[in-house]
């Protein structure tokens, strides 16, 4: 049975930790400040060390610089716990060691995959060597896109079968993993002041999720959240960080992702200011038909899908209205009237919740 050390000087958080670990199960043992969490230490040689940043006497920065000079201690794996959220501070703890965060308030799946993810790791390694594991190769083919590298990336990362709306990250909490879909589709979402929501991009199987909080070094800009039941590898920070500092290409393949993604954004946003709500609802509709139902022959050009009525239909699509008014950027009632138009003029057919496009070309000549 794997170890942990809790270094934690709130009772009643430490003793929650410990239960959910305990329960796992994981040996856990607790200490109530960092003097008596490095005589723990020395005693138990934990495996894991789950260590609160803000204690009296002595914080979790002298914590882990003590135990990084201790060579009995320091390729434990170490997990900061705080409720900070400001990039000089985790920049601090990374430039110390650290393996990772949690940011207060975690639930008990945020805990136990982090966790499990620095265990299954197992202790810290030299960076060279972490660079050229296997484990790191495939995910540098994987974003590179080589080899078909992306099929067997969740056999070396832990995957999740997730539930329709679970959330793989939130608006402001800064970021622990990057997410990988296998299956399933979800949505990166913008919300404001008032609680309005705008979907500023579908995602779906072999598409990578929270690599642009890393890059820009601060919290998430966006939610991540699952439209359906989806299976979904979470990949540790740690292992994006070693690529993106001892592989350039990596890093200059992750930035070209992201200004495509910052340019698609500036485009729907324009044309959410000059064109038309149909026209938007159209864009919507070839939107999601594209991402997630494509014709066999999605690799013509857009606006070139042959003229044989039964190739210029999607699979019947499957959409909560909410969600169409998210993506287009409109009422509800004012997306359920336009979807009620199209239907009338021919171009879809609705039933229930399922969306079927009748005429691609048409409803792509309307959105230009």
């Amino acid at each position: 049975m794997k170890t942990i050390l809790v270094i934690e000087d709130v009772p009643t958080m430490r003793a929650n930790i410990a239960e959910i670990l305990q329960l796992a199960p994981y040996q856990v043992v607790q200490a109530a400040n960092g003097k008596e969490g490095i005589e723990r230490a020395r005693q138990t040689r934990p495996d894991l060390i789950l260590c609160d940043i803000r204690m009296p006497d002595l914080d979790g920065y002298g914590v882990l610089h003590i135990l990084r000079k201790d060579p009995d201690l320091a390729t434990v794996p170490f997990i900061f716990l705080t409720a900070l959220a400001e990039a000089a501070d985790f920049r601090v703890g990374m430039n110390l060691g650290a393996d990772d965060y949690l940011t207060k308030p975690f639930d008990d799946i945020s805990l136990l995959g982090a966790v499990e993810l620095r265990l299954k790791k197992g202790p810290v390694l030299a960076t060279d060597a972490v660079v050229s594991s296997d484990r790191l190769t495939n995910l540098r083919q994987a974003i590179l896109e080589e080899n078909n590298a992306s099929q067997s990336l969740c056999d070396y990362y832990p995957t999740t079968q997730f539930n329709r709306k679970h959330r793989l990250y939130a608006f402001g909490s800064w970021p622990t993993s990057v997410y990988f879909i296998s299956q399933g589709k979800g949505k990166l979402v913008k919300i404001d002041a008032s609680g309005n929501q705008y979907i500023t991009k579908l995602i779906g199987p072999g598409d990578f999720v929270g690599y642009q909080a890393l890059l820009t070094q601060g919290p998430y800009t966006d939610t991540a959240e699952l439209l359906e039941d989806s299976l979904v590898c979470t990949i540790p920070s740690v292992d994006i960080k070693a690529l993106l500092d001892h592989q350039p290409v990596v890093a200059n393949r992750l930035s070209q992702k992201l200004a495509i993604e910052v340019a698609n954004l500036q485009e729907k946003l324009l044309k959410g200011a000059y064109q038309s709500v149909r026209k938007r609802v159209a864009e919507a509709l070839l939107l999601v038909q594209r991402t997630f139902y494509p014709q066999p022959n999605a690799s013509l050009p857009e606006g070139h899908m042959p003229s044989d009525r039964s190739h210029n239909q999607s699979l019947p699509m499957s959409l909560s209205r909410e969600n169409w008014a998210d993506l287009v950027g409109a009422s509800t009632e004012t997306v359920i009237r336009i979807l009620g138009d199209l239907r009338a003029d021919g171009l879809i057919e609705i039933n229930g919740s399922q969306i079927t496009l009748l005429d691609i070309d048409k409803l792509i000549n309307l959105k230009r």
